[in-house]
């Protein structure tokens, strides 16, 4: 549920959204400007953004005036899509600002979609070449603080032996990144947290088998003993909570 302050949400992954949280209705501008515009604030709260720089940014083909006016069609269209005495942006004359306190950011881990719409702002592209180089490097953030967000999440359910509810996100981690060690090791004790004793060997051969075939390596010794405590633990019948990630 949304806290007291927060009316509307900005889905960073997948394509862009905005959501009033207040009435669970989509607010989302028709125009695809305007949601760069949004997606831009979202992605530094707290900043005043000028509006020359917003201009510039994505009508730069533009004459300064053309761009200006441009833009306030753009912060039109926004608070005419959302509601214009509490809307999720504060603009002045010379300046425009997320209002953070009024906005929170969703969709940062979803496991259950797909991969192709885990991409942030999937829809965004193209629409200039200032705007597509700053969503390149924006796209790149976020995934990082995607994945983040999602170990934080998962190695608190491993420790707390919960790992059995996180196997489909850490499976999506390890597609992100398949050669990632941290996240096999995480594999194995998720799998092994829900029961499914037989995929940790397969979690660590398929795991040695990648490194061998790519990188004509082997895997260090941290997964190496963790895998070994799994199967000893396995033989005793410890629960599985009492076995933790060896971490890098």
């Amino acid at each position: 549920m949304p806290s007291r302050g927060e009316r509307w949400q900005v889905h960073l992954i997948g394509s862009f959204r905005l959501t009033d949280l207040h009435h669970q209705s989509d607010a989302t501008p028709g125009s695809r400007k305007a949601c760069a515009v949004l997606a831009y604030l979202a992605s530094r709260p707290g900043e005043t953004i000028a509006r020359e720089r917003l201009a510039g940014l994505l009508w730069g083909d533009r004459a300064e005036p053309q761009a200006r006016a441009s833009l306030r069609q753009a912060i039109f269209d926004i608070r005419r899509a959302s509601d214009r005495e509490a809307a999720p942006i504060v603009a002045d004359r010379f300046h425009v600002r997320l209002d953070q306190h009024n906005v929170r950011m969703g969709g940062l881990h979803d496991a259950e979609r797909a991969d192709s719409e885990w991409q942030p702002f999937e829809d965004l592209d193209g629409i200039s070449p200032e705007f597509d180089d700053w969503l390149s490097y924006e796209r790149m953030r976020i995934r990082d603080m995607v994945v983040a967000a999602a170990v934080r999440e998962l190695r608190g359910a491993l420790s707390a032996g919960l790992g059995g509810r996180m196997v489909a996100l850490v499976r999506r981690l390890q597609r992100l990144e398949p050669l990632n060690e941290e996240f096999v090791r995480y594999a194995m004790l998720a799998h092994y947290q829900a029961g499914q004793s037989a995929q940790v060997e397969r979690d660590y051969r398929d795991y040695c088998a990648r490194l061998e075939r790519e990188l004509a390596v082997s895997p260090s010794g941290a997964t190496r003993q963790l895998r070994d405590e799994l199967m000893a633990a396995l033989a005793r019948q410890v629960p599985a909570h009492r076995v933790e990630p060896a971490r890098s």
